[in-house]
C-alpha cells in the first residue's frame, strides 16, 4: 500500500493539497477514479490514509516518504515489494545456473523507483555516522578541486558531497540513463547545477578534462571486482598524485556466524542476487588489501555495526 501511494503520486498530491474526495484525487493525478476510491479505502484500512466526511488527508506515517532513515515510507515500501520480486526471479535460476545480469532481476514497475530507495536506505548513515566521523571532508572544504563519482546513480552522495564543499564541482559518471534523469531534476532542485554534471559513459572508459582530487567508488566495487586492476589503472589516470579514493562498500563478514547478526543479515540476501549479476560482496580484508595492493595507503573504518565500511585511500 505504501508503494502504491508513493508510485501512483497520491501521497505527493496529498502532501501538498490536504484533504481531498477520491474523485478529486483521481482527477488531479490522472488516474482511474474506481481504482483511485479503492485505494483511499485501503489506505485507511492500513493508516495511511485519515477521512472526513468523504476527503481523505494524510496520516502522520505516510507524511514525508522522503525523509530517509528508519522511518522511511519511501525505503520501506520499495524494499517491501524488491524483495519478493527479486526472490521470485532468482527461484528458475537455481536450475538453470544463468547469472544473468541485474536488469533481469529487477521489476520493471519498481526500477524507476530504485535509485531513490537506495539514497533513502543510504543517505541518513551518510550524513548521521560517516560524515561525523570522518575529517576528510572538513579538510578538503578548505579548497577547491573536482569530485569524481563513478557509478553514481542518480547523483545523491555527490550532491551531498558537493553541499560540504562548497568551492568544489562534481561530475557523475553512470550507464543508466532514467537515474541519471532523475539525478539531473533533483541537482536542479538543490541549486547544484552550475557546479555538478552527470554524465552518461563507461565508467571504466571515461576521462574528462582535468584530473579528479576526489574520486568516490560507492557500492560499485564488489561488482569490478574481477576487473579491479582495469579500474586502478584507469585512476592512475585520472587522480594525480595528492589524489584521493573514497570508497564505500557492504562489509561481508569474515566468518558465516557473522551473518547471524541483525545487523549484518540481510547481507545474505544481498549476496544471492548479487551472485545472479555475476559479482559477491567483498570482506573488509579483501578490500583494503586490494586497495594496497593498487598503490594506496588504506585507512578503513567500519559502520552500521560492521555491515558498511568506508575506506579512504591516499597514494603511497
Amino acid at each position: 500500500m505504501g508503494f502504491l501511494g508513493i508510485a501512483t503520486g497520491i501521497f505527493d498530491l496529498l502532501q501538498g493539497s490536504g484533504a481531498l474526495g477520491s474523485e478529486e484525487i483521481a482527477c488531479r493525478t490522472g488516474l482511474d477514479s474506481g481504482y483511485v476510491r479503492a485505494f483511499c479505502e485501503a489506505g485507511f484500512a492500513f493508516g495511511y490514509l485519515e477521512e472526513d466526511e468523504g476527503r481523505f488527508f494524510l496520516a502522520p506515517r505516510a507524511r514525508n516518504p522522503g525523509r530517509g532513515g528508519e522511518g522511511s515510507s519511501l525505503a520501506a515500501a520499495i524494499e517491501a515489494v524488491f524483495a519478493p520480486s527479486v526472490a521470485l526471479r532468482l527461484l528458475p535460476l537455481f536450475r538453470t545456473g544463468q547469472r544473468p545480469g541485474p536488469a533481469a532481476l529487477i521489476d520493471p514497475g519498481v526500477l524507476p523507483w530504485f535509485g531513490r530507495f537506495l539514497e533513502e536506505k543510504h543517505a541518513p548513515l551518510f550524513e548521521d555516522e560517516i560524515v561525523p566521523a570522518l575529517p576528510l571532508l572538513a579538510e578538503l572544504a578548505q579548497g577547491d578541486g573536482l569530485v569524481l563519482d563513478l557509478g553514481c546513480g542518480n547523483g545523491w552522495l555527490l550532491r551531498r558531497l558537493l553541499a560540504r564543499l562548497p568551492r568544489w564541482r562534481g561530475i557523475g559518471i553512470d550507464r543508466e540513463a532514467a537515474r541519471l534523469a532523475q539525478g539531473r531534476e533533483a541537482t536542479q532542485k538543490a541549486g547544484l547545477s552550475e557546479r555538478m554534471e552527470l554524465v552518461e559513459a563507461d565508467l571504466l572508459n571515461w576521462s574528462g578534462p582535468e584530473a579528479a582530487r576526489l574520486v568516490v567508488v560507492s557500492r560499485v566495487l564488489h561488482h569490478l571486482w574481477p576487473e579491479r586492476k582495469r579500474l586502478f589503472t584507469h585512476l592512475d589516470r585520472i587522480v594525480p598524485t595528492d589524489g584521493i579514493l573514497f570508497l564505500w562498500e557492504p562489509c561481508w563478514p569474515e566468518d558465516l556466524a557473522g551473518l547471524r547478526d541483525p545487523a549484518r543479515r540481510n547481507l545474505a540476501f544481498q549476496n544471492l542476487h548479487e551472485y545472479a549479476q555475476g559479482a559477491r560482496l567483498l570482506s573488509s580484508v579483501e578490500l583494503i588489501q586490494g586497495v594496497e595492493e593498487a598503490g594506496w595507503k588504506a585507512r578503513a573504518s567500519s559502520f552500521a555495526d560492521g555491515a558498511e565500511l568506508v575506506v579512504v585511500g591516499r597514494r603511497k
